[in-house]
């Protein structure tokens, strides 16, 4: 993923999948960077299937 606008469209994607992106951090700052949460290669995450 190469940055925030990838971001959103993949958060689109998942919700039209009936799910969400999934984020695992070591901490959670009190201000959330996103472009450098995503861009820091310490974050993990994913798909996650909504409840059926």
């Amino acid at each position: 993923m190469d940055g925030p606008g990838e971001m959103a469209a993949w958060c689109t994607d998942a919700e039209a999948a009936g799910g969400a992106v999934v984020l695992s951090l070591d901490a959670l700052p009190e201000v959330l960077d996103w472009p450098h949460l995503l861009g820091s290669g310490t974050a993990r995450g994913g798909f996650l299937p909504g409840p059926t």
